[in-house]
């Protein structure tokens, strides 16, 4: 008997899966251009990390559909990276890195990219990455992990969740503004301007 796809708690078995689909569905930006292995590294790191967390959509036998990721400790995810990770993940970013010397510039401001924001007293998760398979977008598989990453935020009485998206992706802010995110913060990364959504949960 067929199984369909089902949500589950996202997880290391998810990783590689998970950075094809960022790669496939962000191709040619900053993140994506470190490569497949650093996105990898990523998506091991993000489940296991203090304050991580998040979804997949996975269908038998365990194809990855879609996925969302979140932590409530982005400073310490991405030292969590540099360190645990760093053996592993080191000398293919020190390749790319000879290749294209721009591309250790823009990593820096990755490292920096959590003193971007202001302090902020109210409880709240940063959405990382949220990805769906090509053929299924406008299906609802993104609406479903959405919506299980907000109730995780509101079972972990947090106020606020919040995600960065570039000023030219459109149509990521339209699907954030459907699903009740404002925007809050303009600023610039990596040389492009984006913008804070928020979506605020009610108490």
């Amino acid at each position: 008997m067929s199984v369909g796809p089902t949500l589950v708690s996202l997880d290391a078995t998810h990783a590689e899966a998970a950075a094809r689909l960022h790669m496939e569905g962000q191709p040619g930006t900053f993140l994506t251009r470190l490569g497949a292995d650093v996105w990898t590294g990523f998506s091991r790191t993000l489940p296991s990390s203090a304050g991580g967390f998040g979804y997949a959509v996975v269908a038998h036998p365990q194809e990855v559909l879609g996925f969302v990721g979140a932590t409530t400790q982005t400073g310490a995810l991405f030292w969590e990276m540099g360190t645990r990770r760093l053996p592993a993940l080191l000398p293919p970013l020190l390749r790319r890195f000879v290749r294209n010397p721009a591309l250790a510039l823009l990593a820096l401001q990755t490292v920096t990219y959590p003193l971007l924001h202001r302090a902020d007293p109210v409880p709240a998760a940063e959405l990382l990455s949220i990805m769906v398979r090509s053929d299924l977008r406008g299906e609802g598989v993104g609406t479903l992990l959405l919506a299980a990453l907000r109730a995780e935020c509101q079972r972990r009485a947090l106020a606020a969740l919040d995600v960065t998206v570039a000023a030219a992706n459109a149509g990521a802010q339209r699907f954030y503004q459907r699903h009740g995110f404002v925007c809050t913060q303009r600023f610039v990364l990596y040389g492009q301007p984006m913008y804070r959504y928020r979506a605020v949960f009610s108490p």
